[in-house]
């Protein structure tokens, strides 16, 4: 009883023919193993997506500003998760390959909502979210031609990569990463290096292996500026505080 309890959760997570040869005759083929440690990987990302973002919106949170966090490059990561996460619903990819986009979706737009409602204004913030979750809806509704969903995704490359290149350019012109999460962005990072290996396996979507080979590579330069600019980010947010407690 246990066992076949065991083996239909197995079966949830991985393909049914490696969980009956494991489970059943004990023997774990080399194929079957890759599958595995794959999904696993995926399973792992995905859990660890609906954390990723959470430094980031403690922080905004605990400043009551988003001085230093490029809101057009969130937006544009918004648009590029939106057409990424409906693309690889339609197209029925195993929820390991690109969960993790939809749980970072939700987050991100939670960042966003912070931004505009501590730094714009409270009712576009409200807005902005009325907004992002009707488009959302209709996406994944599954009315939506595949077609134009396909040109979604291809969109959803340059739109990450611009996002990533807009918060780059806005360090680099600040001077420092503001009230930038340094843990999220190194956990983004590390990410999508392992989504390119997942992707690879379970996909086989040339679009969406080559949008994390590029957002790996952006994702470098913005770890590497979060250090570059650390003794100058702590010199802005004393100061800011400073200024905050006159």
């Amino acid at each position: 009883m246990i066992m076949e309890q065991i083996e239909s959760l197995c079966e949830v997570l991985y393909p049914s023919k490696c969980c009956q040869r494991i489970l059943r005759e004990f023997i774990i083929e080399p194929e079957c193993f890759k599958l595995i440690v794959i999904k696993s990987l995926g399973y792992g990302i995905i859990f660890g997506s609906t954390m990723v973002k959470l430094p980031q919106l403690l922080k905004l949170l605990a400043a009551k500003s988003g001085l230093g966090v490029s809101l057009p490059a969130v937006l544009l990561e918004i648009l590029a998760l939106t057409f990424s996460s409906s693309y690889s619903y339609a197209n029925g990819f195993p929820f390991s390959a690109w969960g993790e986009a939809l749980f970072i979706l939700f987050m991100t737009s939670l960042i966003a909502f912070l931004i505009i409602y501590y730094d714009i204004n409270k009712g576009k913030a409200f807005l902005f979210m009325m907004m992002f979750t009707t488009v959302f809806a209709v996406l994944m509704s599954g009315h939506v031609p595949m077609q134009l969903l396909w040109l979604g995704q291809a969109a959803a490359l340059p739109l990450i990569i611009s996002s990533k290149l807009v918060q780059a350019w806005s360090n680099f012109r600040n001077g420092h990463t503001g009230n930038l999460s340094a843990l999220t962005i190194i956990l983004i990072f590390i990410g999508s290096t392992t989504r390119i290996m997942t992707s690879i396996q379970e996909t086989g979507d040339q679009l969406i292996i080559l949008g994390f080979m590029l957002s790996s590579i952006i994702n470098m330069i913005l770890v590497l500026q979060m250090f570059y600019y650390w003794e100058n980010t702590n010199k802005f947010i004393r100061k800011n505080l400073a200024k905050k407690d006159k």
